[in-house]
């Protein structure tokens, strides 16, 4: 004789709904997390003459709620001129591309 199971849910589909915002708070979270911890590396690492491009890190993040069906978009940047030469190498207290190296450690970023 085979044992069986049955399980009623009661507002089945108010209980899905539940669950999914639950699942996007959750996914939302970690990777405000990861951003965040991900920019104070960047400041970190970022070599400093003035300060002016180690203080310009700066993010955002936008939630899956407000762009159903997309995974949630992050941005990290700086503006300030330089960071670019800078992550090209132009001084001696950085490697090369020590942007791309904290963002893939961290798993912001994969390599192709």
């Amino acid at each position: 004789m085979a044992n069986k199971v049955s399980l009623e849910v009661v507002n089945f589909k108010q209980e899905l709904k539940r669950i999914e915002q639950e699942v996007l708070d959750l996914a939302e979270a970690g990777l405000h997390e990861r951003v965040e911890y991900a920019t104070k590396q960047l400041r970190v690492v970022t070599p400093v003459d003035t300060g002016e491009a180690r203080e310009g890190w700066e993010y955002e993040t936008t939630s899956l709620k407000k762009i159903l069906g997309l995974e949630d978009i992050a941005v990290i940047r700086n503006e300030v001129d330089h960071v670019t030469y800078l992550n090209q190498g132009s001084s001696k207290q950085a490697p090369k591309y020590f942007i791309e190296q904290v963002l893939s450690t961290i798993g912001l970023i994969t390599s192709q």
